[in-house]
């Protein structure tokens, strides 16, 4: 099984990056909302015909005409990779009919793809491959581009571990997205790292027990001075900062990662 790129388009006008992700995360929000209930569960078959959706998948069809070119600087690559990444774990949510977990999929993060510009991503390689600056991946423990691939030209450099705090990955313990913008995105990734440690991080007896994320992703947080800094960083003072500042593991336990999908379907 191939490829499912989400966004085919006959379109041929160049559109700027920046702004035509945002549109695109704006508008995929949007639909999802639209089809909530009171409980937080999502109507996806309603969701799937429904004219907020097909305006989405409009914005979708642009990415096949950004500018790359125009994503000159870190800020402006991180919000825009974060955007498109969790545009397209949704609409691949939807489109494939989704109902428990993406788990269920075969290769749901290797298939599922957007063309962007002049290249064709998939989930796997816009986050190996460009929010990771080609890292290798958990499994197989591959980087997603060789050495002379054109799209590592459009990778944040060096990555930013925060970004783990503002992607979803479809399932109920992943961070809750948003839409994220150039010029605030340092602003904002601190927001949700501090989010998402503040309720993944938990002292018990002395010791940490942590989101799974720390543990296959670790070595990211090399860059930010380690683990132990990474969290100081952003804990707010409570149990779990006073035990770490103390001299506890980093993480010497890990909770459970719930799979079922983020964003509940009716019953």
């Amino acid at each position: 099984m191939g490829r499912v790129v989400l966004n085919e388009s006959g379109r041929d006008a160049a559109v700027e990056p920046g702004p035509a992700a945002e549109r695109l995360q704006t508008a995929m929000l949007a639909a999802l909302g639209a089809h909530t209930d009171a409980r937080g569960r999502v109507d996806y078959e309603r969701l799937r015909g429904s004219d907020a959706f097909a305006e989405a998948e409009c914005a979708a069809r642009a990415l096949a005409y950004t500018r790359l070119d125009a994503l000159a600087g870190r800020r402006d690559r991180l919000a825009f990779w974060i955007n498109v990444y969790n545009a397209l774990v949704l609409h691949g949510i939807v489109r494939l009919g989704v109902r428990a977990s993406v788990l269920r999929v075969w290769n749901f993060f290797g298939r599922v793809s957007y063309r962007v510009g002049a290249f064709v991503l998939s989930l796997d390689e816009i986050e190996h491959g460009l929010l990771r600056d080609n890292r290798r991946r958990k499994l197989p423990p591959l980087r997603p581009f060789g050495a002379a691939d054109p799209r590592r030209a459009w990778a944040v450099t060096p990555p930013d571990p925060r970004y783990h705090f503002a992607v979803t990955c479809g399932a109920a313990s992943c961070p809750p997205i948003a839409v994220y913008r150039a010029a605030s995105i340092d602003i904002d990734l601190d927001l949700a790292a501090r989010n998402f440690v503040n309720q993944e991080v938990v002292a018990a007896g002395g010791r940490l027990a942590c989101s799974r994320i720390f543990k296959w992703y670790r070595d990211d947080f090399e860059v930010a001075g380690g683990l132990r800094a990474f969290l100081l960083r952003h804990l707010d003072e409570g149990p779990a900062r006073t035990a770490l500042a103390s001299g506890a593991t980093p993480c010497a336990s890990y909770r459970p990662y719930r799979w079922t999908l983020q964003h509940r379907p009716v019953d």
